[in-house]
């Protein structure tokens, strides 16, 4: 065999070799739309399963079933059967547990602020799970002053007894995980997700990401408070999660005033001039909880707090004498953040 010959084969070999790594290695991609969580949810997955299809339709069943277990306006859900029952105990559910414990987290590192008991103030303002943006003070208006300050003798985390195996409550004390459950139902899909062979892939919905899988970083837009069809920022992430958590996301205008859905548990009253806060954090259920707690705190305090949480970024918009300004952690910049404020 000359040297032309074997030069030949040895292509020939590494021609092969490719091919057989591609055909072996070869994965396939999809991604599906399924409303779940209130609003539209997206999975997008690669596996070597060429029915991956099928996986990610199995992914959104079963984050059907976990939402219908936290559901607080589903009369089956756990949650709602811990709200209905006037005092007592009852078996704590795991899920349900893995939750309350962050949540306690959270109230204590806001100073009690955060809090998941602000169920009776926040069914007073009729959000509901919709979105609604209303100038019509006929259809929608604030509740009376006097019966937000009833209802928030009824707020109190700290009354709550839970461990993992049972919950107890002595009052009329009544739970919404509404700030937590979103991104909690993220991580656990991802880890089924996992579970059944898709390696990689991103779960998107309405204020909740989830990228894993991945080493090349995914450009993540941050819709503009105040400009419906407009990014105020944009960065890069991967195999991260964030959480959003916005005044222009559920809202009712009254005599020319906005009033959204994110109350201070101390007032019953929303929050005034932060606008929105986005938290990146390799936890979904951390991202969505503390995008809402640093809602609630003064930005700066906010934005000190970020800095003691491990592997935890975040970025504040809020008024500051009529501008759109903003604050945030050092590693946003490091995550490529371009504003356009």
């Amino acid at each position: 065999m000359n040297r032309k010959e074997i030069v030949s084969l040895i292509v020939l070999i590494l021609v092969i070799s490719w091919g057989a790594w591609r055909y072996f290695n070869r994965s396939y991609t999809e991604t599906k739309t399924r409303f779940l969580l209130d609003t539209y949810v997206e999975i997008s997955a690669s596996s070597k399963n060429k029915n991956v299809g099928k996986d990610i339709e199995s992914v959104f069943d079963y984050i059907e079933k976990m939402e219908a277990k936290l559901d607080e306006y589903d009369d089956d859900s756990w949650i709602s059967k811990f709200n209905k029952l006037s005092k007592g105990t009852m078996e704590m559910d795991p899920d349900a547990y893995e939750i309350l414990v962050l949540a306690d987290s959270l109230y204590q590192l806001t100073d009690g602020k955060f809090d998941v008991s602000i169920k009776p103030v926040f069914d007073l303002w009729d959000f509901g799970g919709e979105q609604i943006s209303i100038e019509d003070s006929t259809v929608a208006s604030p509740p009376d002053s006097m019966e937000i300050k009833h209802q928030l003798t009824k707020v109190g985390f700290n009354r709550l007894r839970f461990n993992n195996h049972q919950i107890t409550k002595t009052d009329s004390l009544q739970l919404s995980f509404g700030a937590i459950a979103k991104g909690y139902i993220l991580d656990k899909a991802k880890d089924y997700m996992l579970s059944i062979g898709l390696t990689k892939g991103y779960i998107s919905c309405r204020s909740s990401m989830i990228l894993f899988g991945s080493s090349i970083p995914q450009v993540i837009m941050i819709q503009h408070p105040r400009k419906p069809n407009e990014e105020i920022a944009s960065f890069r992430m991967d195999n991260l999660s964030l959480g959003t958590s916005g005044d222009y996301q559920q809202y009712f205008e009254y005599q020319g005033r906005m009033y959204h859905h994110i109350l201070d548990s101390k007032t019953g009253y929303p929050v005034e001039n932060t606008y929105s806060v986005t938290v990146v954090h390799p936890s979904a259920a951390w991202a969505d909880g503390l995008s809402t707690a640093l809602f609630l705190m003064e930005p700066v305090k906010a934005i000190e707090l970020i800095k003691t949480i491990p592997q935890a970024n975040a970025v504040i918009y809020y008024n500051n004498n009529g501008t759109t300004v903003s604050l945030k952690s050092k590693g946003m910049q490091e995550l490529g953040l371009k504003e356009n404020l």
